[in-house]
């Protein structure tokens, strides 16, 4: 009877193991996580054979086998734990335990110095603790601790809710799997059944939420991965940026009396003491557009799972204005953004963040067209209109060819040429706005204008309904 809870632990953990290597192939989590359920697999197992046998040399081979995976278990929770928060500097750490392990099995097989034996309790034999045993408690509780702490860490640096429910649930698992640990009680005689496998249950169970709620595995994770990664260094070269376009007025001029009073030679090419003050700038410029290209590739992969509990009402005139104080524009650019007196009264239900991105993809692709084009305009306004905020943005560029209309809202469609864009930002604004439970359309007069009209749901209004239930909304395009 003792032995029906480890079997059926035992028979989860492999079959949980095997479904994630067969759905998601060999990646740096599957292969710590399958390691981390094959060495549970083995282990619980084990048990189950051994809280049924009354063969003194039989419970003295299933012990010291059981056990040797027990080793490795701590080390494989440790090793898919880094992989989770991304921390590759944790190798080191990681092949000395890999390593530790490697020696405590060999003590295992060879001596009684980790396992001595076994004794027998009222459910069966259960391994007895050696000299040496106290050594692998030591790196378990060594083990469970960096864990949480970097999963603490990379939580409080999470800046994505799913990102940080996902790392939430990882330590709320790390918690009742690290309380597995009542068994070793038992390896010192204290007399109960050993627990740990429900824990361990209901640590697997947790983890199988947030792989399949929160994709553990999938892109996201490895999106926010990578955002985190780049957005960190970008953050630094921009506050470099602004260091140097403070104090570099100041060399400059310090530079120039020098040259002037002969202290230094000119060693400057022409025009490049001239060019020397635009370059932080500049800097600061291509940093801001990483930055937020990086942040629209991450919400894009958030549209699918947007928690419509955190939607607010927004006056669209802010999500405007900041859209265009965040834009990179070119010199003389900004001189071609007209802004009309938008109500401020005039809001939206959805998310702002969101909102911003989809303008200021708009602004690219128009400012690119009129560049292209060599001359144009670009006009916002927003009006109400039948319980939606309807924001109208016209460029007068070139235009859009009827031939190619249809088809601006589809994904990896692009008009530009090879290398300059890769056809996602119309793509993701007709994704945001349906989304929010909205539209965007676009009609265009080629050598006239273009005009991108968004519809978003009005605080209150009936069409607040299709945020709870969205409806498939047809794409509409008119040639003039």
């Amino acid at each position: 009877m003792y032995s029906i809870l480890p079997a059926f632990v035992s028979a989860l953990f492999l079959g949980f193991g095997l479904y994630v290597l067969a759905t998601k192939g060999l990646t740096r989590v599957s292969v710590p996580f399958a390691l981390m359920c094959a060495t549970t697999f083995a282990w619980q197992g084990t048990w189950a054979f051994l809280f049924q046998t009354t063969d003194a040399e039989v419970a003295n081979l299933l012990v010291k086998a059981g056990y040797l995976f027990i080793l490795f278990l701590p080390t494989t929770f440790y090793h898919f734990v880094t992989e989770i928060v991304s921390r590759r500097d944790e190798r080191p750490i990681i092949f000395a335990s890999y390593g530790l392990c490697v020696l405590l099995a060999v003590l295992l097989v060879t001596s009684n110095g980790v396992v001595d034996g076994f004794r027998l309790h009222f459910f069966g034999p259960y391994p007895k603790a050696g000299p040496l045993h106290p050594l692998h408690v030591a790196q378990t509780v060594l083990l469970v601790g960096r864990s949480g702490w970097l999963l603490i860490e990379a939580r409080r640096q999470g800046r994505a809710r799913d990102v940080r429910q996902l790392l939430t649930q990882c330590l709320v698992s790390l918690g009742l799997y690290s309380l597995a640990a009542t068994d070793y009680a038992v390896n010192y005689g204290v007399d109960f059944y050993p627990v740990g496998v429900l824990f361990i249950a209901l640590s697997l169970g947790i983890l199988a939420t947030s792989i399949v709620r929160y994709g553990l595995m999938g892109p996201y994770l490895l999106a926010a991965t990578v955002a985190h990664e780049v957005a960190t260094p970008l953050a630094a070269i921009g506050l470099h940026a602004d260091e140097l376009r403070n104090v570099l007025p100041v060399l400059l001029r310090g530079y120039r009396l020098a040259v002037e009073h002969r202290l230094c030679a000119d060693g400057l090419y022409p025009g490049q003491l001239e060019r020397l003050p635009t370059l932080a700038s500049s800097i600061r410029r291509q940093v801001d557009t990483t930055s937020t290209v990086v942040e629209m590739s991450l919400a894009s992969f958030t549209l699918d799972r947007l928690d419509r509990h955190s939607f607010a009402a927004y006056p669209i005139r802010a999500c405007v204005d900041a859209a265009v104080d965040r834009f990179p524009f070119r010199p003389g650019d900004r001189d071609r953004v007209s802004v009309d007196a938008i109500d401020t009264d005039i809001q939206f239900f959805g998310s702002d963040s969101l909102v911003i991105f989809v303008i200021f993809n708009l602004l690219k692709n128009a400012l690119y067209a009129i560049h292209a084009n060599g001359s144009g305009q670009i006009e916002i306004d927003a009006h109400r209109g039948n319980g939606y905020c309807v924001v109208r943005f016209s460029d007068t560029g070139p235009g859009i060819a009827p031939d190619v209309l249809p088809q601006i809202f589809d994904a990896f469609f692009s008009t530009k040429s090879h290398g300059r864009g890769a056809g996602m930002g119309l793509s993701f604004c007709r994704r945001v706005c349906e989304a929010l439970g909205g539209t965007i359309t676009c009609e265009s007069v080629p050598g006239v204008r273009t005009t991108f009209t968004i519809r978003l749901p009005e605080p209150g209004a009936p069409a607040d309904d299709a945020l709870r239930d969205p409806p498939a909304l047809p794409r509409r395009y008119r040639i003039g």
